[in-house]
């Protein structure tokens, strides 16, 4: 919800109309009822995946006569496999969430052209600062009032988030831990939160492999990072009040 309110508000500031969808089958019911100059997916989306959609939507295509909506993948997989699936299911394109304002002006100046499928690599998360306000505001045009409504849903929604994840993680359930892992990943990129981020990215793509013992020093370690992640936050709102 976090990456959908942030891509839409930037969206519409460059003086495009938004129209969102839920869930993959929303996805799909809404471009069948309507036409669009591009689709942007996300490419976990509940009910149905953005590949699943994408699908669907060229399967559509082929039966009618009009050309093919270029269609953008929005996800944070850096993964090689999943640039690949991208294209293979007929997306246009790729962009790596948090979604900058540049990022969409690039975007939409190369649709006449072949939007690029980026390959990038992951740094440790301790190279990353706790919070950067400077870059996320960076992504989002110098828009300080969004970036404090992403803020506001941060901290309203990120606890739940990181509690189900530390509750997966001791309980064993790694389809749930990846699944809010995925999440908090892309809701602290959203506000600058790299070192989080970068940490629940690490979970995510190791959780499969990694002993008892180490998902013990995950559990503590998101504790601490969050801690001072909500601590970092309230000295920053703190000092930019009046």
């Amino acid at each position: 919800m976090i990456a959908q309110v942030n891509i839409r508000r930037l969206l519409e500031r460059q003086g495009v109309e938004v129209v969102c969808a839920t869930n993959g089958r929303e996805a799909v019911d809404r471009f069948e009822d309507g036409r669009y100059d591009v689709v942007m997916l996300d490419i976990l989306m509940p009910d149905m995946d953005g590949f699943e959609v994408t699908s669907r939507i060229r399967e559509k295509e082929q039966r009618g006569a009009a050309g093919q909506t270029p269609v953008i993948a929005l996800t944070s997989y850096s993964l090689k496999a999943v640039n690949d699936k991208c294209r293979s299911v007929g997306m246009n394109g790729y962009l790596s969430k948090p979604v900058s304002d540049n990022d969409l002006k690039e975007l939409f100046e190369g649709l006449h052209g072949n939007a690029s499928l980026p390959e990038g690599g992951v740094d440790s998360p301790d190279t990353f600062a706790i919070l950067d306000q400077k870059v996320c505001l960076d992504n989002l045009g110098g828009d300080l009032e969004l970036y404090h409504e992403i803020v506001t849903m941060f901290i309203e929604s990120a606890p739940v988030v990181v509690e189900g994840l530390i509750s997966a993680l001791d309980a064993g359930d790694t389809i749930q831990a990846e699944r809010h892992a995925h999440d908090l990943k892309g809701m602290a990129a959203n506000i600058g939160a790299r070192r989080l981020s970068e940490l629940a990215r690490t979970i995510q793509n190791s959780i499969r492999t990694t002993r008892r013992e180490e998902l013990e020093i995950w559990t503590s370690r998101l504790r601490d990072e969050f801690r001072e992640l909500t601590d970092a936050i309230a000295a920053a709102e703190g000092s930019s009040s009046p």
